[in-house]
């Protein structure tokens, strides 16, 4: 067993059964559940794992499902999925992240969030998949809680029952923000490589900056355009103005670190240029101080933020606000984002010259 996960509790409905049901000759409901699902939970109260059904069904059928799997301890009646595992973990006296829960509906997603394993069936609603640390491959009432018994053990095996569990929540948040930028943001990158284009090809330069790690994404995509992506070419005019350690602390130094990249702005733009500023606050001051620099200079602006935007759009002619309220995720994002625009503007120039 993982040594973190002392218990496990399960819903019925669309977990130990389908989420469907017939009905009898006599008007009964007929419920179906996997044998499969029915030895692997049998086995692991053998083993000595305590399991506990937690449902927001209070019927006869609820009993006799929980009576069928051997199953004594039974929530019924639990609107409140929230609610009955910190009432469980008290009872029992253990953590909620001793806990594994298995749940499918948007009532057990703040269930999901809080217990150390939380897992969603193939068919579980999106808000209890996007709540849990892991979506099962398998349905309810199809070998659901088979697999997640497998996953417990495995977890156990190979001694990362502590950390698993959230690389699969983290990767999962990832997917989801990487969707919702498919979703939301292609338009406004199509803008930003059009820019991008049309400045190189006119003979303008592109001038990227940040701070921290978006200082690492300026020199980055400078370094891209200027080296190679994915083609041999001609190199484009990039300039990274965060590298220049001497201008940077010479300014930051004598005048203040708002102006770093405004100073620089004046010193290399021109009409016709493209300045990009990279904050995912959106409220960087040396950033929106050198938009607004360049924008006096003639230079069409773009910004790359995250989904709150701060400041940013109102100081850049284009602004890419990453469909992401974290900075880890919006910064995944902003790569994937610059890598599609590079890959893009580089085919377009090869291709058109």
């Amino acid at each position: 067993m993982v040594a973190a996960i002392k218990l496990l509790a399960l819903d019925i409905d669309g977990v130990i059964t389908d989420g469907r049901f017939t009905l009898s000759a006599s008007g009964e409901e007929v419920k179906r559940v996997d044998f499969h699902d029915l030895d692997a939970l049998s086995a692991l109260m053998r083993e000595g794992m305590p399991v506990v059904f937690i449902t927001g069904e209070d019927t006869p059928m609820v009993h006799a499902v929980a009576q069928r799997f051997g199953v004594a301890h039974v929530i019924a009646g639990a609107k409140d999925k929230l609610g009955a595992v910190q009432q469980l973990a008290a009872e029992r006296g253990i953590a909620l992240s001793e806990m594994c829960y298995v749940g499918d509906s948007d009532r057990d997603a703040p269930a999901l969030k809080v217990v150390g394993l939380g897992l969603a069936p193939a068919n579980a609603t999106p808000t209890a998949q996007a709540a849990a640390d892991r979506v099962l491959t398998r349905a309810g009432g199809e070998g659901a809680v088979a697999e997640a018994i497998g996953l417990v053990r495995k977890l156990a095996a190979n001694g990362a029952g502590t950390f698993t569990p959230a690389f699969e929540r983290i990767v999962h948040d990832s997917i989801a923000a990487h969707h919702r930028l498919l979703g939301e943001s292609l338009p406004v990158l199509a803008e930003v490589a059009q820019a991008f284009v049309h400045a190189l090809q006119t003979g303008h330069k592109l001038l990227f900056f940040g701070n921290g790690g978006s200082a690492a994404d300026a020199q980055h995509v400078a370094g891209e355009l200027v080296g190679r992506f994915l083609r041999e070419s001609e190199p484009w005019p990039a300039i990274a103005l965060t590298t220049d350690t001497s201008i940077l602390t010479a300014v930051g130094n004598d005048w203040d670190f708002t102006d770093v990249f405004a100073r620089q702005v004046r010193a290399l733009v021109r009409p016709g240029d493209v300045v990009i500023g990279i904050s995912t606050s959106g409220s960087s001051p040396n950033v929106l101080r050198g938009l607004e620099v360049a924008r006096a200079c003639g230079a069409t602006t773009i910004g790359f933020t995250g989904a709150g935007g701060g400041k940013l759009p109102a100081a850049c002619d284009i602004c890419f606000c990453a469909p992401a309220d974290t900075t880890p995720r919006i910064q995944e994002l902003h790569i994937l984002a610059w890598h599609a625009v590079c890959e893009i503007v580089e085919a377009h120039l090869l291709d058109n010259p």
